[in-house]
C-alpha cells in the first residue's frame, strides 16, 4: 500500500504547467498582475466554499469515489485551460474562469482526502507510530516527481516556444493517478465501508471537530501554507526576469532549461525535506517547537528575499526561495502527524478540508492584494506585505513550547 500512496503522489504532482503558470497568464493569454491574482484567488475563494461539504461527502460516500471523480473533472480543466490561448479575446476569460471552476471543484474533491486515507490505513495496520515517516516518504515522490515535471517542461518549453502544450501533457499522469486510486482497498473508502456496528456509534457533530486547543495550529498553518505558496509562486515572473537581464529568454530560448532545472532542483530538495521530517521533530524536541521553528524561519526568510530584491542581491534571495520550498515541505507531515492527534479518526478528511478552506480563503485575499501591490510597486512591495503577515503571526501566536499536549487542550500554552 505505500508503494501505491508513492504512486500516487508522484503521478498526482505531474503537473508540468505549474512552474510556468503566472508566465503563460501573463504571456500567451495577456493578463496584468492584477488579473492573475483575481483568477487565482477566484478558484481559491470556489475551493474554499466546497472543501468542507465535499470533505464530507467524501467521509460518507466513499473517498475513493470522490478522488477519482476529482482527477478527472482536473484533467478536463487542463484541456480548457489549453484552449484558452487559441480563443477569441471575448472568450478567452470564459474559457480560463470556466477552466478554474472544474479545476476548483476537482481540488475541493481531492484536498486532505488522500492523507485521510493514509492515516485510516496506518490506524488499521496498528502503525499510527509511523504517520510523520509515511507522510514524509510519499511528499517526498509527491515534490520529487514534481521537480522532474519542472525539468520536462523546461525543455517542451524550450523547443516548442510555447507554454499551453504543457496543460496537454498534465492530462495523462492526471487520469493515471485516478486509475491508482481505484485500485486501493475498499475498506479505506471511509464511512462508507464502515460496519453496521460501527455505522450505529454516535458521530460528534461537525462543529465541535476544531477545538479551541486546536485553533493556533491551524492559524500557524493558514499563514505559512499561503503565504510561502504564493512567494513561490510569484518566483516564477522574478525568475524570468532574472534570466532576461543575462539574455536567456524563457520562451523558445535557453532560459526555458535553466527555469525548468530551477524547479528540478527546487523540488528534489522540497522532496528530500520531507524525509527530514522526523529529524527535525528530533532536533527541535517536539512536534510543537518543530512548528515554531519552520514559521519563524520563513519569517526571516521573507524579510531576506525582500532585503535581497531590495538591493539587487538576487542570489540571497534565491536562496531563501530554495528555504522556502524546503520548509514547506518539511513542515507538513509534521503538522499533519500533529493534527492526527487531536482530530476525529471518522471526519479526518472533512478536518483536514477546514484547514485546506482556511489556507484558500487566505491564499484568495492576499493573491488579489499581493497582485495589486505588484503592479503598482514592483515584486518587492508584494514580497513585503508577505512578510509583514508572516512576521505579524509570529508575534500574535502563543509560544508553542514543551511538547504538543497542550494543543488538545489538555494543559494551556507555557507562558
Amino acid at each position: 500500500m505505500i508503494a501505491r500512496f508513492c504512486a500516487y503522489s508522484a503521478l498526482r504532482n505531474l503537473r508540468f504547467f505549474e512552474p510556468f503558470l503566472v508566465l503563460f497568464l501573463l504571456h500567451d493569454v495577456g493578463l496584468t498582475f492584477l488579473a492573475v491574482g483575481a483568477l487565482l484567488a477566484y478558484e481559491k475563494v470556489l475551493c474554499g466554499l466546497l472543501e468542507v461539504p465535499l470533505g464530507v461527502v467524501n467521509d460518507r460516500f466513499g473517498r475513493r469515489r470522490g478522488l477519482v471523480a476529482a482527477f478527472v473533472l482536473t484533467a478536463l480543466a487542463f484541456g480548457a485551460f489549453a484552449g484558452a490561448t487559441q480563443a477569441p479575446d471575448g472568450w478567452k476569460l470564459v474559457l480560463l474562469y470556466g477552466a478554474q471552476t472544474l479545476y476548483a471543484v476537482g481540488e475541493a474533491l481531492r484536498t486532505g482526502t488522500h492523507k485521510a486515507m493514509i492515516l485510516d490505513w496506518l490506524q488499521r495496520q496498528g502503525r499510527r507510530d509511523e504517520k510523520t515517516r509515511v507522510m514524509g516518504i510519499t511528499r517526498f515522490w509527491s515534490k520529487s516527481s514534481g521537480g522532474v515535471s519542472a525539468l520536462a517542461a523546461g525543455v517542451l518549453v524550450w523547443t516548442t516556444g510555447s507554454f499551453t502544450l504543457l496543460f496537454v501533457a498534465a492530462c495523462l499522469p492526471t487520469l493515471a493517478a485516478a486509475v491508482v486510486v481505484w485500485s486501493y482497498p475498499r475498506e479505506l473508502e471511509g464511512m462508507r465501508a464502515a460496519t453496521p456496528a460501527a455505522e450505529a456509534t454516535p458521530r460528534p457533530r461537525l462543529a465541535g471537530l476544531v477545538g479551541a486547543g486546536v485553533v493556533p495550529m491551524l492559524l500557524a498553518s493558514v499563514v505559512f501554507e499561503s503565504q510561502v505558496k504564493l512567494a513561490l509562486v510569484y518566483l516564477q515572473p522574478f525568475l524570468a526576469g532574472a534570466l532576461g537581464t543575462a539574455d536567456l529568454a524563457v520562451m523558445g530560448g535557453v532560459g526555458a532549461m535553466v527555469f525548468g532545472g530551477w524547479y528540478f532542483v527546487q523540488g528534489l530538495l522540497a522532496g528530500a525535506s520531507s524525509l527530514g521530517a522526523t529529524w527535525l521533530v528530533a532536533r527541535a524536541g517536539s512536534e510543537a517547537r518543530a512548528l515554531r521553528a519552520a514559521h519563524r524561519a520563513a519569517a526571516l526568510g521573507m524579510v531576506g528575499v525582500v532585503v535581497g530584491l531590495s538591493t539587487g542581491w538576487q542570489a540571497p534571495a534565491l536562496v531563501c526561495f530554495l528555504a522556502f520550498a524546503a520548509l514547506q515541505n518539511a513542515r507538513r507531515p509534521i503538522f499533519v502527524s500533529a493534527l492526527d492527534d487531536v482530530m476525529d479518526p471518522a471526519y479526518r478528511a472533512t478536518t483536514l478540508s477546514i484547514e485546506s478552506q482556511a489556507r484558500s480563503w487566505a491564499y484568495a485575499g492576499s493573491a488579489v492584494v499581493m497582485g495589486a501591490l505588484a503592479d503598482a510597486g514592483g515584486l518587492v512591495a508584494a514580497f513585503a506585505g508577505m512578510a509583514a503577515l508572516l512576521a505579524l503571526v509570529v508575534v500574535r501566536l502563543p509560544r508553542l513550547r514543551g511538547d504538543a499536549a497542550w494543543l488538545t487542550g489538555d494543559r494551556p500554552p507555557a507562558t
